[in-house]
């Protein structure tokens, strides 16, 4: 039947999300075909932050070079009260060790969109269908079967895959096929989105700053170049067509900055929610990103969950694809990702509560704890773990991101490791070993002796962890007796199959 398809992996929807997951399939020599309505990048920006394990994921499809241009790392978050008084600052070093990438970034996503795509053209392996729109998905017992249609001049037919991957948005055609509904986990707020570029030069905040005020909850976005954001509450009763009347937006902007001194290239109302579905695999039909969870932007986190989608994702389907794991191995994508998606979806609501606070009183209260000296400083949100899947469920070092240290030279480690599942191991205690174990040992997965990560090994009192290719922990061993067990383990949890 390979013989006989047109894609191995046919993506649906060619945004940040599909994009991101087209290049990294492609670039393990997946045959990956992409599918996209519109005939170019989408004008006009939506997202516009993400942080550095999202770098680190640009970075492995080789474009986050190209992609800095469009990026401006910021230094954190401040939430303020209605009197300009900071409520909860959120700081983001400089450079996260852990990343090997400064830890926030705000972009502009038109720019990023195009620098990604630019990356997917370079890659043999990868075809872009723009202005084609996916009808029908129907799977078969050994492939699914996808209508689609030329808009150029409306012909149709149907496009064999192996598998298909739903990255079509919040009104998602895969979801539907799949007969997948989302569950509402009771957010669901109006806001409207006014993107701006500066004419001039203009006094406004130098980083991302969530106005806590009763009277209208608001938001102000800097991003790369000129280009800056506002988001404003819509209150009980207000109209959206209204609000989006340049007279009105005027109006809202203008404490912020002269009205004059910017143009307004869009102004929407959109509904913030919080949704997740209920089923993110279908046999070889799959979501990620929006198609499978929606949450509020509060905390600039809903690109980079799709981001982590693809990069969880993508080396599972090569290894179904390429006869090492059966099937199953994909129920581990939803088991490991739909936790730690709720976990933020959960974090960012607990944050648009803060946010939203509209009542004069309860708003005092608010502002009268998070201003008391005596009470400790609210961290910073902090990413959850993976949910249960691959690995040992009790290894505690499971689900751990492995740092990215920059080598003295600047080079960054994951380029040095490549893309597979490898041994991270303590050189000083891998060298203890026999001969003959290491040799064998590295014909079963690839061995990194990893000076620079010796401290962070050290610090969990381990010697060597294997590291799935999204630089997941899988495992981890606190000896050197315990590096051949390791290695057994992870090779029969990850190349099981069915017989």
């Amino acid at each position: 039947m390979a013989d006989a398809l047109d894609h191995e992996v046919l993506v649906v929807g060619y945004g940040p999300v599909g994009a991101i997951l087209t290049g990294l399939l492609a670039r393990r020599g997946v045959a990956v075909g992409a599918y996209e309505r519109g005939t170019d990048v989408f004008t006009l920006p939506r997202a516009a932050h993400f942080d550095a394990e999202i770098a680190r994921i640009i970075q492995s499809v080789g474009a986050m070079e190209a992609a800095l241009p469009a990026t401006a790392p910021t230094s954190g978050m401040d939430f303020v009260d209605a009197k300009g008084r900071v409520l909860m600052a959120f700081e983001a070093e400089e450079q996260s060790a852990a990343e090997g990438w400064p830890r926030s970034f705000m972009f502009y996503q038109p720019d990023l969109e195009r620098a990604l795509r630019a990356r997917v053209a370079e890659l043999p392996a990868a075809t872009v269908h723009l202005g084609h729109e996916v009808l029908a998905i129907a799977e078969q017992p050994d492939h699914v079967e996808v209508t689609v249609r030329d808009l150029r001049d409306g012909a149709t037919r149907t496009v064999r895959a192996a598998h298909v991957v739903g990255c079509d948005g919040a009104r998602s055609l895969v979801r539907s096929a799949m007969g997948t509904e989302l569950e509402d986990l009771g957010f669901d707020q109006p806001w409207l989105v006014v993107d701006v570029m500066l004419r001039g030069s203009a006094d406004l905040p130098a980083r991302p700053t969530q106005y806590c005020t009763p009277s209208r909850p608001a938001t102000f976005i800097p991003s790369a170049g000129a280009h800056r954001r506002w988001e404003f509450m819509l209150l009980p009763g207000e109209d959206p067509v209204a609000m989006e009347a340049p007279a009105r937006i005027r109006e809202l902007i203008g404490p912020w900055v002269d009205p004059d001194a910017v143009e307004i290239i869009r102004s929407a109302v959109y509904s913030f929610h919080a949704l997740i579905a209920r089923g993110w695999r279908a046999g070889r039909v799959l979501l990620a990103g929006d198609a499978a969870h929606q949450m509020p932007p509060f905390l600039g986190q809903g690109m980079c969950a799709g981001f982590r989608d693809a990069a969880n994702l993508e080396w599972k389907l090569a290894r179904v694809l390429r006869g090492t794991a059966d099937l199953a191995l994909l129920d581990t994508y939803e088991s490991e990702r739909s936790p730690h998606v709720r976990a933020i979806i959960e974090q960012a609501v607990a944050a648009g509560r803060i946010i939203q606070t509209t009542d004069p009183v309860e708003a005092a209260a608010r502002d009268a704890f998070l201003l008391d000296p005596s009470v400790p400083a609210p961290p910073p949100p902090d990413l959850p773990t993976l949910g249960p899947g691959l690995g040992d469920p009790d290894d505690p070092l499971r689900g751990l991101r492995l740092p990215q240290p920059l080598d003295p030279d600047g080079a960054r480690r994951d380029d040095l490791l490549g893309h597979e599942v490898v041994l991270v191991v303590d050189p000083t205690t891998w060298r203890t070993r026999p001969e003959a174990e290491r040799t064998a040992l590295g014909t079963r997965l690839p061995v990194v002796e990893a000076e620079p990560l010796r401290p962070w090994l050290a610090a969990r009192g381990v010697v060597a962890v294997v590291a799935r290719p999204d630089r997941h922990v899988l495992g981890a061993a606190a000896d050197a007796d315990g590096i051949a067990p390791l290695v057994d383990a992870a090779v029969r949890g990850l190349d099981a199959r069915d017989g």
